[in-house]
């Protein structure tokens, strides 16, 4: 049997830069969650396909501003308190429920035990403490293919092109300095783009390819090879008949540059993403709202999403497990026949791209990483679906149309409202007043000589952070609003007050605090020659 066409896994991971600024509820244990219930698992589960006798194939990016977490001995320390902690609150648990008589919490609580233990071996024996060095070693065996994204997930639409210049070279060289690794494909924070700049930009940093939301191609005129259009938001793809999501099977040349850009395929990607309709909300799964009060552990499963979290049952892995092996066949059956109907229609093999916040699977849907590796091993094996990565795709398929694309985002409503409206307005403002003092500062750096150039150094640290998308967005959530303006601000004012004395040539004590401070807290990027910042 030919295979109808290729799938692609992309996963993209970012954490905000936490280190030393909170622990809980917002703050450092966001990184040591991810790392818990994501990272290692994702880790170990692609090493368990592999040891299947398979060759699993994933697109993966992660944010520079992530990498330098993961890869800083503080927070790798600070990790294995973490996981003890957890692991005695699991045991204290048990304990509890054993002297209740509460014999399946007891043995819930004891599996969480048992697991944190597992974890804490895993990352100090089997990694090495070394993540990153984990997933090198999976790139350089052809596993994971990585993609470049900005250095602190910055919303690139918005920035003046020299600032998402400056984000988009650095992280593609944090990409080769944490993995060895020259990328040739790029993650897009929140899939942000704005004609013009990105492909400028992408061009510059010598980037192939990268990948939007659904409605950014669905929804545009594409011009066919030799002249020929094609209006996607129609009901016809190039002839085919079939629905405008149809046009995301396939990459295209972004009009006036050399640049390849693929679309996400909302189709399969409700499956997951989906509130109504997405496998995490399937009754078996873990509930992820509700929690112990003591130890705030987690042992409910979702029951009904129509039940209040009082109400939810006990969680139970054997049928959760079974449940997500369900999913798997379904979604790989989905899968295949929609890559079935448009080799039939258009005549040629096509791509389904399916990105996905790697943290997703295995936090937020606990299943999803058992999900993940049983979908990766019926699709290596199965002979209609070719397990491809955007690149691998793009360099035996080159596009055969070009798409012209708007200001677009996988945001609320596809454009920029996620990050900018009312409640946050002031922050751009700041920033873009932050933005023109550096272009001054920049200007007289070359005369900066001792603890001046030191504090032009680290504040062009501090305006990176500031740039990063998180504290708009935990703005407008109202996720962790407080933490968001909290942050930006400290950042805004460390910034302002080193930049200043910089250009002053100021070395007081007040300026010198300022500096020992945010340097001792926000010491990411050291390797880079900081005029680049």
């Amino acid at each position: 049997m030919s295979s109808c066409g290729s799938f692609a896994l992309v996963l993209h991971s970012h954490i905000p830069y936490c280190r030393k600024s909170g622990v809980w509820p917002f703050g450092e244990e966001w990184v040591f969650e991810a790392m818990a219930e994501t990272y290692i698992p994702i880790l170990d589960m692609l090493s368990a396909v592999i040891d299947s006798g398979l060759e699993p194939r994933v697109a993966v990016s992660l944010s520079p501003v992530l990498a330098e977490q993961l890869a800083d001995c503080y927070m790798k320390s600070r990790f294995l308190e973490y996981v003890e902690m957890r692991k005695k609150a699991a045991v204290h648990d048990a304990e509890r429920h054993e002297a209740e008589h509460d014999d399946r919490l007891a043995l819930l609580a004891t599996e969480y035990a048992e697991y944190y233990e597992y974890v804490a071996d895993r990352f100090s024996n089997h990694y090495n403490s070394d993540l990153l060095g984990a997933v090198a070693g999976l790139a350089s065996r052809g596993v994971i293919e990585l993609l470049a994204t900005a250095a602190t997930h910055a919303y690139l639409p918005l920035l003046p092109e020299e600032r998402a210049r400056v984000q988009m070279r650095l992280g593609c060289e944090a990409c080769e300095r944490h993995f060895g690794v020259k990328p040739r494909g790029a993650w897009l924070p929140e899939c942000g783009y704005r004609p013009g700049v990105i492909e400028r930009v992408l061009t510059e940093c010598d980037i192939d390819y990268f990948i939007v939301d659904t409605h950014a191609i669905a929804g545009g005129t594409v011009r066919e090879a030799y002249g020929a259009e094609a209006k996607c938001s129609g009901a016809t793809l190039a002839g085919c008949g079939l629905s405008p999501s149809m046009a995301t099977l396939r990459p295209y040349t972004l009009s006036g540059s050399a640049v390849s850009v693929f679309a996400r395929d909302e189709v399969t990607a409700a499956q997951v993403w989906s509130r109504e309709t997405g496998y995490p909300g399937d009754g078996n799964y873990r509930e992820f709202h509700r929690r112990d009060s003591i130890s705030g552990l987690q042992y409910w499963r979702v029951t009904s999403k129509l039940l209040d979290l009082g109400q939810k049952q006990l969680y139970d892995p054997v049928a959760a497990d079974e449940t997500a092996r369900e999913h798997a066949r379904h979604f790989v059956e989905l899968v295949a026949a929609r890559l079935a109907r448009y080799r039939d229609a258009c005549g040629e093999q096509g791509l389904i791209v399916a990105p996905y916040d790697m943290e997703l699977f295995g936090h937020w849907w606990h299943e999803g990483t058992v999900w993940l590796r049983h979908v990766l091993s019926l699709l290596t094996s199965d002979e209609r679906v070719t397990l491809a990565t955007p690149g691998a795709h793009l360099a035996t398929h080159r596009p055969s149309a070009e798409v012209s694309i708007a200001e677009c985002s996988w945001g609320h409503g596809g454009r920029h409202g996620t990050w900018a409206n009312a409640d946050t307005a002031w922050m751009w403002e700041s920033l873009a007043r932050a933005e023109t003092l550096h272009r001054s500062l920049a200007a007289k750096r070359s005369t900066l000589r001792g603890t001046p150039l030191a504090m032009a150094d680290q504040a062009g640290r501090e305006l990176i952070l500031l740039e990063a998308s998180d504290w708009p967005f935990l703005v407008t959530t109202r996720q962790a609003k407080e933490y968001a303006e909290e942050r930006f601000l400290r950042h805004l004012r460390d910034y302002e007050a080193l930049a200043g004395a910089a250009l002053a040539g100021a070395s007081d004590d007040a300026a010198v605090a300022v500096l020992n401070s945010a340097a001792m807290r926000d010491s990411l990027f050291a390797w880079v020659d900081s005029e680049e910042l």
